[in-house]
């Protein structure tokens, strides 16, 4: 690509000017010009020399295209990691990251339906395309396509109790979601999700003490799921033990700082426990979190109404 047109599809500080030696200069110069078998190696061997920000991105741009375009996926991972370690939270580089991802996602996807078009991950990947697209039913049928040819495969009875969650409830919903998450366990007892799940359906249904039990095992197949000390907590406040929810309620706020029903149910703990100050505090955020979700629903809502800002 010419350089004023890489410049304007890119960005002018993409494009500005510094004094550096080849073979960074060089080699972004030429990889912009579509000249990628002469800029590339430049572009490869100046990567851990180069210093002046802006040249690294230009070169590391300009060779991250030509290794997409000539199909050299392990030149594009290599200099988009390198790009996302230089350029943490880019706007540019995360566009161009999200559009490289989904590009090798769909070429891996393409070559495993070449290799292996009768293989069950043929058939999981159909799964997930419908999934991503909100076809639920059709989702949970291919989920069950791939249970009859491959019965043991991790994650399918979880995926499958989650879409029927997503599904218009009906009277059987949640004992059809309940033996889902059931079946999970059975093939894989280390999922922390279907330990979850099934620890909200029986929070929901007010059966406390088998909702602490399964919020407790999912905490300690995965420390970090900031909703499960959630509901432990929420499950704990329930049965009156309010001394016994601060604990997880003060690591799912840790976790989950923008989750207002956290902050809610923390606050309401310290309350009953005579903590008027940390009450106040939690109260407060919670309140911020909230304005914050709703600003951000308001925001889409009017992106989809097509409004100006």
């Amino acid at each position: 690509m010419h350089r004023k047109a890489f410049c304007l599809l890119f960005g002018v500080a993409l494009c500005a000017s510094a004094q550096e030696p080849a073979p960074a200069e060089r080699g972004a110069e030429l990889a912009e010009q579509g000249r990628c078998a002469e800029g590339m190696p430049l572009i490869q061997q100046a990567l851990g020399q180069t210093q002046d920000a802006a040249l690294k991105k230009r070169m590391g741009v300009a060779g991250l295209r030509c290794a997409m375009m000539f199909d050299r996926e392990g030149d594009a991972t290599q200099l988009l990691a390198w790009l996302e370690e230089q350029f943490p939270h880019d706007p540019d580089i995360l566009f161009l990251a999200a559009h490289v991802y989904w590009e090798l996602f769909l070429r891996s996807q393409q070559a495993l339906i070449s290799a292996a078009p009768d293989s069950p991950l043929v058939v999981q990947l159909n799964a997930e395309a419908f999934e991503r697209q909100g076809q639920w039913k059709q989702a949970i049928d291919e989920y069950r396509i791939l249970l009859q040819r491959a019965p043991n495969t991790p994650g399918v009875h979880e995926s499958i109790g989650r879409l029927i969650q997503r599904l218009p409830p009906t009277p059987t919903s949640a004992d059809d979601a309940r033996k889902e998450f059931q079946a999970e366990l059975k093939v894989f007892p280390q999922n922390a999700m279907a330990e979850y799940s099934l620890g909200e359906l029986d929070r929901q249904a007010n059966r406390l003490p088998q909702a602490i039990d399964h919020f407790a095992r999912a905490i300690n197949l995965n420390a970090s799921l900031g909703d499960a000390f959630y509901g432990l907590g929420r499950s704990l406040l329930d049965s009156d033990r309010a001394a016994d929810a601060v604990a997880p309620l003060e690591r799912a706020v840790k976790l989950e700082a923008d989750n207002p029903g956290a902050h809610l149910a923390l606050a309401t703990a310290y309350q009953r426990l005579g903590r008027k100050d940390d009450a106040a505090r939690e109260f407060a955020l919670q309140k911020t979190a909230a304005q914050k979700i709703q600003k951000t629903t308001d925001a889409v809502r009017k992106g989809i109404a097509g409004e100006g800002p």
